[in-house]
């Protein structure tokens, strides 16, 4: 064999590697793709059955607060005002992860925070007694809350309880926030979030 014919094959060996390393590359993404993607409306729609419910501990304003929440939920970062937060386990959905963008969070916010539409809701509500331009609201004349309210922020939805307080600025009332993409709505996962966010304010104690 020439010199050539040698500088050929050693040329073709490095290129069948480059391509089989591009291929696995590529099989690599695709394992990735497959366990942190989107989850779609089918999924939604078949939801499993919830899970009992486990107690939780946490503080308020140094307060101590106590509530119920299904096990499909587990403890995360939650938000920058989070007293205690929760994320719905992809796994319910039949995947190991969904990004950021898809996740579905419940959490006991100390004030408002980030979330400035909520905050214009209680500022309309006491200037007027109800809320308008939002998809569901319920009054409480007495309890623990002021009212309850379904609303689209972007590409989520916002399901809120408005805690009752005497302070005198929208942005430090305390909420309980059910936060999940705007495909659920609608969906059979919406009634099942529905009915565990439900039992976390039933169960809310301070």
């Amino acid at each position: 064999m020439g010199l050539f014919d040698k500088l050929l094959g050693a040329a073709k060996e490095i290129a069948d590697g480059t391509k089989t390393a591009f291929k696995n590359i590529e099989r690599e993404m695709d394992q990735e793709a497959n366990n942190v993607r989107p989850v779609d409306n089918e999924m939604y729609n078949n939801p499993s059955e919830p899970l009992p419910a486990v107690p939780v501990q946490t503080k308020l304003h140094g307060n101590n607060a106590s509530f119920m929440i299904s096990d499909d939920f587990t403890e995360n970062e939650g938000y920058v005002n989070s007293a205690v937060s929760f994320r719905y386990n992809p796994e319910h959905l039949g995947v190991l992860e969904i990004d950021d963008e898809n996740a579905i969070t419940i959490s006991l916010q100390e004030g408002i925070g980030e979330f400035d539409e909520i905050a214009e809701c209680i500022d309309e509500y006491i200037s007027s007694g109800t809320l308008s331009d939002v998809i569901q609201f319920e009054n409480f004349s007495d309890g623990k809350y002021l009212f309850k309210a379904k609303m689209s922020a972007s590409e989520y939805i916002e399901i809120f309880y408005v805690l009752k307080s005497d302070v005198d600025d929208s942005y430090d009332y305390d909420i309980l926030l059910l936060l999940f993409p705007l495909e659920v709505e609608g969906t059979v996962l919406e009634k099942k979030l529905s009915t565990c966010f439900d039992e976390v304010a039933k169960t809310l104690t301070i």
